[in-house]
């Protein structure tokens, strides 16, 4: 995507808003109503209506402010496999709902067999029995190993990252390979055999036992992971949440949806303006294959001739508004789409993803019959500007280079096939831009001596050149791509392009790239380069894998678009690196390096003069999506048999969390390809299950109801509006849009505080276009109190009266009433609420314990979750003492941190103590070394640090703790560091929150 975007994409969404409440426009309103078509009204302005189905919430004026603001029902009895956020109903009234997880509402038995790991919590305690007859009692207790659970009179029961679901009764639900469950409000659970019982007491206390059967009584929560296998039997009411794989049979049928469900914003926008003799590019999509009946249907209209596919269930045509109108109630159409300019989204970065150790690890080769894994056997197609073939590091791995083209302006009458162009050696010859993309997948460094070579260097390549990029061509690129399936074997395909428009499943791109998924394609689009919330709408959808952009220090790119704040889909899936990303220069023109995002002189920083004919630099999300295109190439050769829904699991398993960023801005975190082949190669290693059970309820996030106002601005005479920002506001949005299209006035947007400080100010370019004009101001963290903001027209002497609109949106959060917060100082409260918020630490029971000592194990999960610790699980356990699944892959990820092992003490081989008590000392070190700032504090020389117990702190580790004072990472007590003190709750969260901040400097 270019920069040429960036300023673009807003234009469009404030014409759509200028459109709907009728600034400027003339003529017949549009009213669409699902099912029954487009209806040509005398009122200005469109207007949807839909009772089920697809549902335009607030579309006279919010549609121009929201990413995804569509919603759709009447899925039962559909099979979705990897489908997060859709809600369906089926058998029982059944509901599913959100992401990763399950709730069973009093369900008569639950069978555990397998369990990796087991961790109660209790609000009030928990009470249990050993098999001596001892009696215990703790806030909290983990099983490890557990070989049988039982639970008996259970009344709710909540299950997160189900891997695996089938309902064939409504009696009966089995789970298979369940990653983690929440129990809560159980009556009594029984223990059968365990190896290990590990609690903490009510004082904080942690001790062991040796189980041979435990009977647990009046437990408030219960968190189970790694669950091997999971029965149910007589469930009465079940409610799953973003089921990867699920399965439902015996559902209700509400009949086979019929008639029109939506049309394109845009194109009823140009509907609403035009006359009835204008012709109009669109493309019809149907609800089922296209058959001869319905192109002599539109030949009997009068629409002569357009554009017919091999598979996908579309036409193009050219027709005129009347014609239009007629098609749109055929009940054989389910949406109508415009034609448009779609956007390309356009070192280390193979470093900071750990790709390098995946193509060079030993087990994973021995697992490969010798050879390094590097996507050998693994087509991947590039949808873009087309392959330079010619390229020494593409050469002999190109498989189809196609030239896509669209006779639709060309044939006069009839309906053809588009033109595909085939056994071209260069189809990039104007841009560049795919053959940057192709190297950055598959170059093999032929001509860098293997520096700059691809994430899967042995992939095979199929280019679709689809030239400048307007939609007819990309649906004929799909097209190509599910007609030639057999022949090709693509198993994934980059599309790093987006579109000013909003997410909709009914869309032609979305409903192609379902198609493909559905037939075991991956496909893998880029977030975009604008920003704020505005997330390509084409990664929006469920099913694809969807990538964000990190700069080099894995700080989240300011272009890199962001999605929905507390949306399960609207949000990237992950992050790459795609700042100043190194990739081939195609051999003709290049542009790609030179109008992108990379500043000037990138390439002579990374690259000699000699590199630099052949290789380039450039930026954007455009070049972070391929990373994680040959991270797949990479997985389907170590494991072919993944299904797309699988591979996008692994990806957000194993990916890097990115603390303080949320998921709405980097998703699960950055790209971590070792971890991600591995969990392909060796499921049974589960990196990452512990993300399940990530979210345990101790914070709920809140988008408050939009509040909409409107006013009207002369030169000189600004208009105020004040509003109110809520305690617990993370974000706050205040946005204006204005029009007519043509309008020469310009408006600012200014936010100032309580105390009259301005906060935010936005002045973009607005020049005179189609695309209207908008101005968005975004707050973070703001305080709460009275605010307002200030619009006002910027042109004095050329400005006219102007009427505006605008929204004002908050996304808050909730805290759970935790016993001891009040007695926490304002500040520890704070960063407790932030560790919390961010899913770092969680409750115990309904406490904080902020005077808890922190165990090794605990300080080990917490560096994970909150320290851009990558992870990693090995064969053998590198540990006597560290066998379960779940503290495993805390332990072994933070000892095999980049620089050096996080815990300084713990030999391989040996003890890691995982339940002794972490020292400020141990602390201090893993703190530093997950920075990344070993090198500094082995070599630190600062005194501002006055310390007078360092003393006892060895010679080659007093740079450590010297430097976490310094850089704020834990307090000294006075003078004194205490270096052999047990650290605290409330001083691991103040750690998080200060890692935070100085990562992100």
């Amino acid at each position: 995507m270019t920069q040429d975007f960036c300023r673009n994409i807003q234009r469009f969404i404030a014409l759509v808003l200028a459109l709907a409440v009728g600034a400027g426009t003339t003529g017949a309103g549009v009213l669409v109503r699902e099912g029954e078509g487009v209806v040509f009204t005398g009122v200005d302005g469109i207007r949807y209506e839909s009772s089920s189905g697809v549902v335009f919430t607030g579309v006279d004026r919010l549609l121009g402010f929201n990413v995804n603001g569509i919603s759709w029902a009447d899925s039962a009895g559909t099979v979705f496999t990897g489908v997060d956020g859709t809600t369906f109903t089926g058998v029982d009234g059944a509901s599913y709902t959100g992401t990763n997880s399950l709730q069973a509402v009093q369900a008569d038995g639950v069978t555990f067999t397998g369990a990796d790991g087991v961790t109660f919590t209790g609000a009030d305690g928990v009470t249990f029995t050993g098999a001596d007859g001892t009696t215990y009692r703790a806030n909290a207790v983990t099983i490890r190993d557990a070989n049988g659970v039982v639970f008996t009179g259970v009344d709710g029961v909540v299950f997160t990252g189900v891997d695996g679901l089938q309902q064939s009764a409504e009696d009966g639900v089995t789970f298979t390979g369940a990653d983690g469950g929440t129990m809560k409000q159980a009556d009594s659970a029984r223990l059968d055999s365990a190896r290990q019982l590990v609690a903490t007491g009510t004082n904080g206390r942690i001790f062991t036992v040796e189980p041979a059967g435990v009977v647990f009584t009046g437990i408030d929560g219960i968190v189970f992971t790694g669950v091997d296998g999971t029965t149910f039997t007589g469930a009465d009411g079940i409610t799953f949440t973003g089921a990867d794989d699920l399965l439902m049979t015996e559902a209700s049928v509400g009949g086979e949806r019929v008639g029109l469900q939506t049309i394109d914003p845009e194109l009823a926008a140009l509907l609403n303006e035009t006359t009835d003799d204008r012709n109009i590019n669109a493309v019809i999509v149907y609800h089922r294959p296209v058959t001869e009946a319905d192109i002599a249907h539109l030949q009997g209209l009068g629409v002569t001739g357009g554009t017919r596919y091999r598979v996908l269930p579309m036409l193009t045509i050219t027709a005129t508004r009347y014609q239009i109108e007629v098609i749109s109630k055929l009940a054989g159409v389910r949406s109508i789409w415009g034609n448009r300019t779609l956007q390309w989204t356009a070192d280390e970065s193979r470093a900071q993803t750990r790709a390098n150790l995946a193509l060079t690890d030993a087990e994973l080769a021995l697992r490969n019959n010798g050879a390094p894994l590097s996507g050998r056997g693994v087509t991947v197609a590039v949808l873009d500007t087309g392959l330079d073939a010619t390229h020494a590091d593409l050469s002999g791995r190109v498989l189809r280079n196609v030239k896509l083209a669209d006779p639709q302006d060309t044939i006069p009458a009839g309906f053809s096939y588009p033109n595909q162009i085939e056994g071209l050696s260069n189809t990039d010859q104007a841009s560049g831009h795919g053959t940057f993309v192709g190297g950055i997948i598959a170059g093999d460094g032929a001509r860098s001596g293997g520096k700059f070579k691809g994430v899967a260097p042995g992939a095979r390549l199929v280019g679709l050149s689809a030239g400048d990029v307007n939609l007819f061509y990309v649906l004929s690129g799909f097209d190509y791509l599910l007609s030639n399936r057999a022949a090709l074997g693509v198993r994934v395909v980059n599309c790093s392009f987006s579109a000013s428009t909003l997410y909709n499943p009914n869309d032609p791109v979305n409903v192609a790239t379902k198609m493909l998924t559905e037939r075991g394609v991956n496909i893998v689009f880029s977030a975009g380069n604008t920003g704020l919330s505005s997330l390509n709408p084409y990664a929006a959808a469920p099913w694809v894998i969807s990538v964000g952009a990190t700069s080099g220090k894995n700080l989240l790119a300011d272009f890199s678009s962001r999605g929905t704040f507390g949306s399960p889909t609207a949000r990237p899936t992950l992050v790459a690196p795609g700042v100043d990303v190194v990739s081939l220069r195609a051999s003709l023109l290049n542009a790609t390096g030179v109008t992108g995002l990379t500043p000037l002189g990138a390439d002579t920083r990374q690259l000699t003069l000699s590199e630099a004919n052949h290789y380039t630099t450039a930026s954007g999300t455009s070049f972070s999506a391929p990373q994680v295109v040959g991270a797949i190439a990479l997985m389907l050769e170590a494991n072919p048999s993944l299904t797309p829904a699988e591979v996008r699991d692994i990806l957000q398993s194993t990916a890097t969390p990115l603390p303080p960023y949320y998921a709405h801005e980097v998703g699960a975190g950055l790209l971590n390809t070792h971890a991600a082949v591995l969990a392909a190669e060796f499921p049974e290693r589960r990196i990452g299950m512990w993300r399940s059970t990530a979210d345990q309820g101790q914070v709920r996030f809140v988008k408050d109801a939009a509040v909409e106002f409107s006013g009207m601005v002369t030169p000189g005479a600004p208009d105020d509006v004040s509003f109110t920002i809520p305690e617990g506001t993370l974000t706050a949005s205040v946005q204006v849009a204005w029009g007519p299209h043509a309008t020469v006035n310009d408006l600012s947007l200014a936010v100032f505080d309580a105390g009259g400080a301005r906060r935010a100010f936005s002045n973009l370019v607005n020049l005179p276009g189609l695309t209207g004009r908008r101005e968005h101001a975004q707050l973070k963290s703001p305080v709460a109190g009275a605010w307002r903001a200030r619009v006002a027209n910027t042109l004095p002497l050329v400005g006219t009266p102007q009427n505006y609109s605008g929204v004002f949106e908050v996304s808050r959060v909730e805290y759970p009433a935790l016993s001891d917060f009040d007695a926490m100082s304002a500040a520890s409260r704070d960063e407790a609420r932030q560790v919390l918020r961010s899913f770092v630490m969680f409750p115990v029971g309904g406490y904080f314990r902020p005077a808890d000592m922190v165990t090794r194990a605990d300080l080990a999960a917490t560096l994970v979750r909150g320290a851009r610790v990558p992870q990693y699980a090995p064969a053998q356990p590198s540990y006597t003492d560290v066998l379960d699944q779940t503290t495993m892959n805390y332990v072994e990820s933070a000892q095999c941190s980049v620089s050096a092992p996080l815990f300084y003490d713990a030999a391989t081989g040996g003890a890691f103590r995982p339940d002794e008590q972490a020292t400020r000392l141990a602390s201090a070190v893993a703190l530093v070394r997950a920075a990344g700032l070993q090198s500094e504090a082995e070599n630190y020389t600062g005194t501002e640090t006055l310390l007078l117990d360092l003393s006892a702190v060895p010679a080659e580790l007093r740079g450590y703790v010297k430097l976490a004072v310094a850089r704020g990472l834990l307090p000294a007590h006075g003078s004194y560091f205490h270096p052999q003190t047990a650290l605290t709750r409330a001083e691991l969260a103040h750690a998080m929150i200060a890692f935070g901040k100085l990562v992100t400097k």
